[in-house]
Order: structure tokens, then sequence, then C-alpha cells
């Protein structure tokens, strides 16, 4: 089985640490890319061409949703799963939206 490709996007540096020594404590995921912008996640979707992109849905400058409506369209194949610690309905459903896998 090949291991899933991710891009980590997280403006928290420390979150992004933790998550991704989560993640590679499993040998299904490979942890190709981080990113703490999604200016930045979106130039890094384009040249590393992951398989799942997990990212913030609050990131400073424009949003986690926006960005994941960049990278849907175009990139219909890719996966992107939202973080969030934030249950609000409305941003819940912006991302689902957007293209978002959960």
């Amino acid at each position: 089985m090949s291991k899933q490709r991710i891009l980590l996007v997280d403006d928290h540096e420390v979150v992004r640490f933790g998550i991704k020594s989560r993640l590679e404590r499993n040998p299904q995921f490979e942890v190709i890319g981080e990113a703490g912008t999604a200016k930045e996640a979106l130039e890094k979707v384009s040249r590393l061409l992951p398989d799942v992109v997990l990212m913030d849905i609050r990131l400073p400058g424009y949003s986690g949703i926006e960005a994941c409506e960049v990278v849907i369209r175009n990139y219909p194949d890719f996966k992107v799963v939202m973080l969030t610690y934030y249950a609000e309905d409305e941003m819940l459903f912006s991302a689902i939206k957007a293209g978002a896998s959960g």
C-alpha cells in the first residue's frame, strides 16, 4: 500500500510539529511539506502535489476555506481536510461548500 502524501497547513508551528509527529508514527502517512499561511500552502500544493491537504480553517491573510476552494478548483481529485478548534456551524458548512472532504 502506498503512503498518503500530506501537506500540513497551520499558522502555529508547535501545532504543525505535534500533528506531524503523530502522523509520522503511522507508516501509511508521509508529511511531504508544511505551510503557515494559505498563500504558502497554495504554492506548495502546486509544487508538491500532495494526496491530502490537512489545513487549519483560520489562517492569516486569507482563510483555509478560501484556500480549500482554490485547491479543489485546480485539483479536483485532491482531498482537503480542515482543522479547527471551533465548532461554529457557519464555518463548518462553509468548509464543506468549499469542497473539504472532512
